[in-house]
């Protein structure tokens, strides 16, 4: 019976030290985004992100991006990633916010949307700030048609000058 006692309290309390919420939150991002679009179909963003605790664990993370929230792959120790894509024609420049939720912070957003509520009425875990300075898709004028346009030229030059010759 000693034996059942203490296996309780031993599980009990390793369980409670794997579920404590984390404390004194410490976040460092970076970022990517493809910026030619000259050679790909869809815009690529990528943000990853190191949470440190001084007590506690953060568990499992929830990103939202574009009011759709995704799940945040673990990476590494401490290290998540969210990614996702969009099309050039509707990828805007600039920076966007893409808020961090943990496993409450996800059971309350999806009660919100079910609810019928705004989603940004539930408070985040903290923000991740991805900045996209655009995507280069290909010059204004094409190659081939400078290539068409200098030939149209050299070639009225020489009829030009080979009537000026006959004359």
């Amino acid at each position: 019976m000693a034996k059942i006692v203490s296996l309780v309290l031993f599980s009990i309390f390793v369980s409670s030290g794997f579920c404590s919420s984390c404390s004194n939150l410490e976040v460092s991002s970076t970022s990517f985004t493809t910026q030619d679009a000259t050679i790909v179909s869809k815009i690529g963003y990528i943000s990853e992100f190191t949470v440190k605790c001084s007590s506690g664990n953060v568990g499992s993370l929830y990103a939202e991006v574009d009011n759709n929230i995704v799940p945040a792959s673990v990476v590494g120790t401490n290290k998540y990633q969210v990614s996702w894509i969009e099309d050039p024609k509707t990828a805007q420049s600039g920076e966007r916010k893409v808020r961090i939720f943990n496993e409450d912070g996800f059971a309350a957003y999806r009660k919100v949307l079910r609810a019928g509520e705004c989603p940004s009425t539930v408070p985040e875990l903290f923000t991740v700030l991805v900045n996209h300075p655009g995507a280069f898709s290909g010059p204004w004028l094409k190659s081939e048609f400078i290539a068409t346009v200098v030939s149209l030229c050299v070639a009225y030059f020489a009829v030009a000058s080979k009537a000026k010759l006959l004359e």
